[in-house]
């Protein structure tokens, strides 16, 4: 491979690992000014240094061998060699680089291990490596390649909706990641100025509604400076200034990174609804002379192409955002909950709800148990409509079934007797036989008037079969 416009390079130590030597990683730090002047730590014994501009001193292989020089004279062993565009790409090709090492193979760029990848080539370049390469945590890689995800290139095929659905904030890190995209790669040698938007008032304000008004132009204001930059807000910090000189603060945490003024103020709306001391809502704990909000964690924005010929298109944030609004209006209700899987093979025992709290994402292999909901594909529509959800009932209900021969004809329960039209079946599931032992065969019937509903049969203790209905499919 040929360099020259890489502008990232990465340096691994061997033989270091999430719990690696503090002390060692900064001395590879350091080693690295030696070669150049811009040196980040990415983790440990992984180390970035700024590799532009040496297209006219040789190109990546010239940068390489001054790395490895500065290594050795720290190291006994050699290190791995990464150069690439983006961050993401140049810390696997390093791991890399120590990989082909080990086993005895050759790497890109000479007798040290080095992995140059051409500039424009780093999604191409990740496609093909084990997800182990990026830096998700280890319970993350082992959800991917459960789920026959693998390898890098698989991961980035994937919708970035799905796998933030599936691994909360993580899953976008890791669908940009997969493509060889990357925030920053090393941080601002100045630092970088806060967006932020300030308004003293003329008099003391004491109701929440006159101070909902001057923030919804300073957030205005805020979100224009954010459209500018590119970026979504990560964190708000909303600080008021009482009129006794006390400054008071809170923390504003969309579900996902947004610059929409209107979630923003009703975040800041539910803030001060919670505010110590606020009497029902209607007022502010202490009289407010100042107001001011600023922007400490910003993320790239992130845009979607849309389809021209589809019809109803939904908003990807439109969830994230009402889940949001939730959350911060009753951060004390168990209203907004999520499936929690357990270890049990019964439907109705597969999980539980459990409230959602601040920063929650969904377990490792998504929705699982009866009551989360489970879709079916077979019962989609052939024109590709879509794939019906089943509904479990909290606990199994008797009813009351005249079978043709092995197979259910007509259910009878309270709504009286219901003819069905089709059964598919039976689905055996059985197990518990040390404790607690089940038999069961299951039936998906439809009824005459469409109902799809999930029966199954099981023999009672006097070994008679009897019959229960356990959900039904939207």
């Amino acid at each position: 491979m040929t360099g020259g416009r890489e502008r990232v390079a990465s340096v691994c130590l061997p033989a270091l690992g999430e719990d690696g030597d503090l002390t060692r990683t900064r001395e590879l730090a350091t080693a690295l000014f030696e070669a150049t002047p811009r040196v980040a730590v990415a983790g440990p014994g992984l180390c970035r240094a700024d590799a532009r501009g040496w297209e006219r001193r040789g190109g990546g292989e010239a940068l390489a061998r001054r790395l490895h020089r500065a290594v050795r004279r720290r190291e006994a062993d050699p290190a791995g060699v990464g150069i690439a565009g983006s961050g993401v790409a140049a810390d696997a090709a390093s791991r890399l680089a120590i990989l082909r090492e080990e086993w005895g193979g050759e790497g890109s760029g000479g007798d040290e291990p080095t992995v140059i990848v051409p500039a424009g080539e780093e999604a191409a370049f990740l496609a093909s490596l084990p997800v182990g390469l990026l830096p998700v945590s280890e319970e993350t890689k082992e959800t991917l390649r459960t789920l026959g995800l693998g390898r890098v290139g698989k991961v980035a095929a994937r919708d970035r909706e799905e796998l933030e659905a599936r691994f909360g904030p993580e899953g976008i890190r890791l669908h940009r990641w997969a493509r060889g995209e990357d925030d920053r790669v090393f941080p601002a040698l100045s630092p970088e100025p806060v967006p932020s938007a300030s308004m003293e008032l003329d008099g003391a304000v004491r109701e929440t509604e006159p101070l909902l008004f001057v923030l919804r132009r300073l957030l205005a204001r805020l979100c224009g400076d954010l459209e500018e930059e590119g970026r979504c807000a990560e964190r708000v910090l909303l600080r008021l200034e009482t009129d006794g000189g006390e400054t008071k603060e809170a923390e504003i945490a969309p579900a996902r990174p947004t610059r929409r003024e209107d979630l923003l103020l009703d975040l800041c709306r539910a803030a001060l609804e919670r505010a110590e001391g606020a009497p029902d809502g209607t007022g502010l704990p202490a009289p407010v002379a100042a107001v001011a909000v600023e922007v400490p964690e910003r993320a790239p924005a992130e845009v979607r192409q849309g389809d021209l010929f589809a019809s109803g298109r939904r908003d990807p944030a439109a969830v994230a955002a009402t889940l949001a609004r939730l959350r911060a209006r009753a951060p004390d209700e168990e209203w907004v909950v999520r499936p929690d899987p357990l270890p049990d093979h019964r439907p109705e025992r597969r999980s539980r709800w459990r409230p959602v709290e601040a920063g929650d994402r969904p377990a490792p292999g998504g929705e699982s148990g009866g009551s989360a909901g489970e879709r079916d594909d077979r019962l989609s529509a052939e024109d590709g409509g879509v794939p019906g959800v089943l509904r479990l009932l909290p606990e199994p209900r008797r009813v009351g079934v005249r079978a043709d021969g092995d197979r259910p004809a007509a259910l009878r329960d309270d709504g009286g007797v219901h003819e069905l039209a089709a059964a598919e079946g039976p689905e055996r599931l059985s197990g518990d036989w040390w404790r607690d032992p089940y038999r069961r065969e299951y039936y998906r019937v439809c009824t005459e008037a469409g109902e799809l509903l999930w029966l199954y049969r099981e023999a009672a203790e006097d070994g008679e079969p009897r019959w229960w209905l356990h959900g039904w499919w939207d």
